[in-house]
C-alpha cells in the first residue's frame, strides 16, 4: 500500500550547479532549479509493510536464501551456498548449524520470536520512500525500523493486513538510500537490525550488522523476503559462557568457534558468522505525524 508523505527539505549542494552557473544557459539553469524546488514540495508516496512471520533460513542440498556478504572474500575455509535462483556465494553459516540446534532446546527461540511479533512487542517495519511504482522504480529510500501498537491477529494466529501503527522513535532506524525496485523486488544494503529474542528467562539481542535486505512485494501487497547479515560470535559466547541454565551453551561455543565465516582478523580467524532471517510481510500504515 502507498500513502502520501510530504517532503520539504531542499539540498543546497544539489542546487549549487544549477544556481551558480554564469553562462548563456543561465535561464535554463534557473528553470531547472525551480523545477527541483517544485519537486521537493510535492507529495511523495511511501510504501509500508510489517513483518508478520520470521524464522532463520535453513539449507537444503546446498541451497539457501541469502546474500554474498563478503564479496567471495576469505571465509575461514567454509564453503558458500547458492540461492534458489542459482546465484553463488551465499553466506549462511548459522543455517548450517540449525539441523543440530533443532534437536535441542534452541527451538524455543523461534517460537518466542513469532510470539513477540504477534503480541506487538517486535513490530519490524519496512518503509520505502519516494515510491512511484512498487513494480519498477529506479530510486527509493529504504528504512528498517520498529513500530508501536497492539496488532490484531487473525484466526491463523498471524497479524492481519492493513493495520495502522505508531513509529517507535526511541529505537534507532537503519536506512539505505538510492535503492532500486525491479519487478517488484527491492534489495537494500547496508542495513542493521537489533533483534531481541528470549532464551527461557533471559533476553539476548542478536545484532545483525552490514546486512542485505531483499523484499519481494506481491500483487496483493503481501510479500516475502530475508535479511542476511553478520553477527559477532563473541556476543553469543558472552551470553552463554559459564551458564548452567543453558544446556546448549558449550555446544554453541564449540560450533561458533569452528563455523564462524566472516570478518577475519589480522590472524586470519573469523570473528563473525553469517545468518539469514526469512520473513513474510503484509501492508501496513503509520499514523501521520501531527
Amino acid at each position: 500500500m502507498v500513502f502520501p508523505r510530504l517532503r520539504f527539505r531542499v539540498t543546497w549542494i544539489a542546487l549549487a550547479p544549477l544556481l551558480g552557473a554564469c553562462t548563456s544557459g543561465q535561464k535554463e539553469a534557473s528553470a531547472n532549479a525551480e523545477e527541483v524546488l517544485e519537486q521537493c514540495s510535492q507529495v511523495e508516496p511511501t510504501h509500508l509493510s510489517v513483518i508478520t512471520e520470521a524464522w532463520f533460513a535453513r539449507i537444503e542440498n546446498g541451497v539457501s536464501r541469502g546474500a554474498d556478504l563478503d564479496g567471495d572474500g576469505p571465509n575461514c575455509g567454509h564453503e558458500d551456498f547458492v540461492d534458489p535462483e542459482g546465484n553463488p556465494g551465499i553466506d549462511n553459516a548459522f543455517g548450517a548449524l540449525l539441523p543440530l540446534l533443532d534437536l535441542t532446546e534452541f527451538t524455543a527461540v523461534e517460537v518466542y520470536l513469532q510470539d513477540t511479533i504477534n503480541w506487538g512487542e517486535l513490530l519490524l517495519m519496512i518503509e520505502m520512500e519516494d515510491v512511484d511504482s512498487v513494480e519498477n522504480d529506479p530510486c527509493v529510500n529504504v528504512n528498517l525500523l520498529r513500530g508501536l501498537g497492539e496488532p490484531t491477529v487473525g484466526t491463523d494466529k498471524i497479524i492481519e493486513s492493513g493495520q495502522t501503527f505508531d513509529r517507535d522513535l526511541e529505537l534507532p532506524m537503519s536506512r539505505s538510500e538510492g535503492m532500486e525496485i525491479v519487478d517488484g523486488r527491492v534489495i537494500a544494503s547496508p542495513l542493521n537490525l537489533p533483534l531481541p529474542v528470549q532464551y527461557f528467562d533471559d533476553h539476548l539481542t542478536i545484532n545483525f550488522q552490514q546486512g542485505t535486505l531483499q523484499h519481494d512485494i506481491g500483487e496483493d501487497g503481501h510479500g516475502t523476503g530475508f535479511l542476511a547479515g553478520g553477527v559477532l560470535s563473541q556476543d553469543i559466547v558472552d551470553f552463554v559462557d559459564g551458564r548452567g541454565d543453558i544446556d546448549v551453551g558449550d555446544l554453541l561455543i564449540s560450533l561458533l568457534d569452528t563455523n564462524s565465516d566472516i570478518w577475519p582478523n589480522e590472524d586470519g580467524k573469523c570473528e563473525g558468522f553469517s545468518a539469514v532471517l526469512e520473513f513474510k510481510t503484509k501492508p501496513a500504515f503509520f499514523y501521520l505525524d501531527e
